[in-house]
């Protein structure tokens, strides 16, 4: 199965942040295509995402674009080994995060409650990189697309009786990156999904889980 070519890299404008005191924490806007950080770049703070969607890649020595994972509204971005950023990490729609010192992670005496949630996120983080493995662990292309669907239905759907609906924020090409699939065979699978009367496509990016446990339970080989 041939994946989608990898995306080139991209220069997107990197997010700024003023100076403020530790303790006072408030949202900031990110606007869509902007950079929170970049792969390589000293870590410049860990982000709470609290609106919006964030994409998350890593680039090979070729210049070549891999998506590794997403950021979700709960999420928190910017984890590296030895205080790097392992990603670049860009919003796919308009966003809000919290910014909050890379310290504390490190250090818990001055504000553990805000150690104990950033702990919290890294565990997150290793859950999601999990859940990627499954995703490509799937036998076929539809079952990859249904997964991630299903994920997308926990994390950003909004229940409507017994469906569940949602705004598809990535492109096509970005779901396929992610899966190791072709453009193409992620359109096709929608197909398949929606023919088999699991999810409808209201339009480009809205998409209704018509019967989610039934979704669920094809990705977890229950018959």
């Amino acid at each position: 199965m041939q994946m989608a070519s990898p995306a080139r890299l991209k220069a997107h404008p990197v997010a700024t942040f003023p100076q403020v005191k530790p303790r006072v924490r408030l949202p900031y806007c990110v606007e869509q295509g902007t950079n929170l950080f970049r792969q390589g770049d000293a870590c410049s703070g860990l982000f709470e995402v609290v609106r919006g969607v964030f994409r998350l890649s890593r680039l090979t020595r070729g210049g070549r674009s891999y998506i590794v994972g997403f950021g979700f509204p709960g999420d928190i971005l910017g984890y590296g080994p030895e205080r790097l950023h392992i990603s670049d990490c860009d919003a796919v729609s308009d966003a809000q995060v919290i910014r909050h010192r890379p310290g504390l992670l490190y250090d818990a005496s001055t504000e553990p409650q805000q150690h104990l949630m950033l702990m919290k996120g890294a565990m997150q983080r290793i859950e999601s990189m999990q859940t990627h493995c499954m995703m490509l662990g799937q036998h076929s292309a539809r079952d990859r697309v249904a997964a991630f669907l299903s994920l997308l239905g926990q994390r950003l759907g909004v229940p409507q009786g017994q469906c569940v609906e949602f705004e598809l924020p990535m492109l096509r090409s970005d779901i396929a990156n992610f899966l190791g699939l072709t453009t193409e065979t992620v359109s096709r699978s929608l197909t398949e999904l929606r023919n088999a009367r699991l999810i409808s496509i209201e339009n480009l990016h809205h998409i209704v889980l018509l019967r989610p446990q039934h979704l669920e339970a094809l990705v977890e080989g229950v018959d």
